[in-house]
């Protein structure tokens, strides 16, 4: 008898020892991914982060002038004389001829026009300032019949005014006849170019000694106001 072994036996016990290695090394990689934490993943909405809020944007000076020059308005004479347009505080001159050293007139009204805007109490209270020019009103002299013109701003005396409820515009510094209003003139209105543009004289006056019809002022509005819209108010 011979002592060798049946190889057909010997491969059926080979294969299923092949089977149970590879079975054993499957279920050992499976067990070693259990094991790993897994990788914790974080979506855009997930995660929210401090925002700082935006530091607030400082003005430049060009900004501020033009925020200024929007806000500032009419020095208008309410009773509008022989003006159907109406008189209001007015710098000599126009355009090229523009004279910001002149006398400060009455003219006829130019709503949105530079040399007729003004912005009160600025750059501080009692000052009368023309944005456009960074220049404020100063009368002449501290007596009735002096002009009034423009000068760098300051706080000389003579800049101090102050528009009062019933509508005069007296300077804070009085003369020895009493306060001063700032008057238009009582002569006709020279024609100065235009359907309807006419002037006259502004001055200091002594409140009491002129008619109120050319004392009474409003201040501060972009646009004419007629007695319509005065009423309306």
């Amino acid at each position: 008898m011979s002592n060798d072994r049946n190889p057909r036996l010997i491969q059926p016990f080979g294969n299923s020892a092949q089977c149970l290695v590879l079975t054993a090394a499957a279920l050992l990689l499976l067990a070693c991914q259990m094991t790993i934490a897994p990788t914790e993943t974080h979506s855009p909405e997930a995660t929210t982060e401090a925002v700082e809020p935006a530091a607030p944007t400082e003005s430049t000076p060009e900004e501020s002038k033009e925020r200024e020059a929007s806000s500032a308005g009419l020095i208008q004479l309410l009773d509008p004389l022989d003006e159907p347009e109406y008189y209001c505080v007015d710098v000599s001159g126009f355009g090229r001829s523009l004279n910001l050293q002149g006398a400060l007139t009455a003219h006829t009204c130019k709503p949105g026009a530079d040399d007729e805007m003004f912005l009160w109490d600025a750059p501080a209270t009692g000052q009368v300032s023309m944005p456009a020019y960074n220049l404020c009103m100063e009368a002449g002299r501290d007596e009735s019949g002096s002009t009034l013109h423009l000068a760098d701003c300051s706080d000389a005396p003579l800049q101090q005014f102050r528009h009062d409820d019933d509508g005069q515009i007296r300077l804070h510094q009085g003369s020895a006849d009493g306060e001063l209003c700032l008057t238009v003139g009582a002569e006709a209105g020279e024609p100065t170019g235009g359907p309807s543009h006419l002037r006259r004289s502004l001055t200091l006056k002594t409140c009491g000694q002129v008619d109120a019809s050319r004392t009474l002022w409003t201040v501060g509005s972009p646009d004419v106001m007629t007695g319509e819209t005065l009423a309306a108010e």
